[in-house]
């Protein structure tokens, strides 16, 4: 495959446009998180507080069904717009009250709230956005060089957020952020797209025919339970990285951000391996499964380790699956459903991902009382097993793909 199939997508003057939006605001968003979990780290002191703030941002993530149906209903474009211009509110909001020193607990939980929902809306528009730009034989491609932004984001926000704290501390941090989604929305406005508009209306009839369509087809369901299971015990293991870097690896905020930037790595790597196959891959789900398999391995070899070397490559192999698992669950969704659904169908991934906000909350609070080791080693034991009892409940899911719209409404 020449370089220039491997970017196929990018031919696409729009997609290109929101393509490059994406870096800013994904880099923002990663970046955001670090400085989150820290600032709330050194306020409190509490790794059970950290839980529960990254808790109350995910958990409105539930929406995410509702959401889905309103970016099915609605213009896409000008949906993005407005939840990118709320984020930008919000940080400039966390700058302003970093600067002044009025920061406080209340404050935080009321942004992460806010950043929540809109993350649940992003998700719910942007995904079947980009289904919208391109045709359906470059949207592996799409979401693979989608992914890759995303992941290869997950490096650079991290280490900026590292780089950032230890020079400007979590004023100077909001301050970046800001910025970054200030450019992602000036980079944004040329996007020209003939979005969505469904004949249908917001009911509960419509988002019942949503959960439905998930709930009857055999690769969507599984998908999502899987989803679910990665975001409720792999994944929860990322807000604690503070913890593990303070309290088992003894590193300093710079190395910090190195290490929250591995999986990330790890990840651009992954999805790039599927962005190089996009035409040759036969069975999208076999690629899912193997991901979601070995991931679980990786992360607990990264719980037992005390070596902040051995961590850091644990972290780089779990992502690599990271970016296999994000582009192909993105992609089954999107390959088995029709275009006036894949709001509502991204909808019900996006809570599903949101089981995230739980699962941070049990981690949290195991690492409150058995510490951060042990509070990862037993949650990805839990769901090592649960993911292979859906894996081989579920032999559609190894199969080769059949792009056929069994997700009709």
């Amino acid at each position: 495959m020449t370089p220039a199939r491997f970017l196929i997508s990018l031919s696409d003057r729009n997609y290109r446009w929101l393509w490059t939006a994406m870096w800013f605001w994904y880099s923002a968003r990663w970046m955001e998180l670090v400085v989150l979990a820290y600032m709330v780290l050194v306020i409190t002191d509490s790794p059970a507080i950290v839980g529960s703030v990254t808790f109350v941002r995910l958990i409105l993530v539930m929406s995410g069904p509702l959401l889905g149906l309103v970016a099915d209903l609605i213009n896409r474009y000008k949906m993005i717009f407005v939840i990118q211009l709320i984020n930008l509110l919000c940080m400039l909001t966390m700058f302003v009250s970093s600067l002044t020193n009025v920061i406080n607990l209340p404050l935080i939980y009321i942004i992460a709230g806010i950043m929540g929902l809109g993350y649940a809306a992003d998700y719910a528009a942007r995904r079947p956005f980009v289904a919208d730009l391109v045709t359906k034989d470059k949207l592996t491609n799409a979401v693979s060089i989608d992914t890759i932004a995303q992941m290869g984001s997950k490096v650079a926000g991290p280490l900026l957020a590292g780089l950032v704290l230890s020079q400007w501390g979590t004023t100077g941090s909001y301050l970046i952020i800001s910025l970054m989604y200030l450019v992602g929305i000036l980079v944004f406005v040329p996007v020209n797209s003939t979005s969505n508009k469904s004949q249908t209306g917001i009911s509960a009839s419509a988002l019942w025919q949503g959960i439905q369509l998930v709930a009857k087809h055999n690769i969507l369901r599984s998908t999502i339970l899987l989803v679910v299971l990665m975001n409720l015990f792999i994944f929860p293991f990322m807000t604690l990285l503070p913890t593990f870097a303070r309290d088992v690896l003894f590193i300093d905020e710079g190395r910090l951000g190195i290490l929250a930037a591995a999986d990330g790595i790890g990840a651009v790597i992954g999805t790039s391996i599927v962005a190089y196959r996009s035409t040759l891959i036969k069975s999208h789900g076999k690629w899912f499964a193997y991901s979601v398999a070995i991931a679980p391995l990786c992360v607990a070899l990264f719980a037992i380790s005390n070596d902040y070397t051995l961590s850091f490559v644990a972290l780089i192999f779990m992502g690599i699956c990271l970016g296999i698992y994000t582009t192909m669950e993105f992609t089954l969704i999107l390959l088995h459903t029709e275009e006036n659904a894949r709001g509502r169908a991204m909808g019900i991934l996006t809570m599903a991902i949101g089981n995230i906000a739980i699962g941070w909350l049990i981690g949290g609070l195991l690492a409150e009382i058995y510490g951060p080791q042990v509070a990862v080693l037993v949650m990805s034991a839990i769901g090592f097993v649960a993911i292979w009892i859906i894996l081989l409940t579920c032999p559609d899911l190894w199969k080769p793909t059949r792009v056929h719209f069994e997700g009709r409404l």
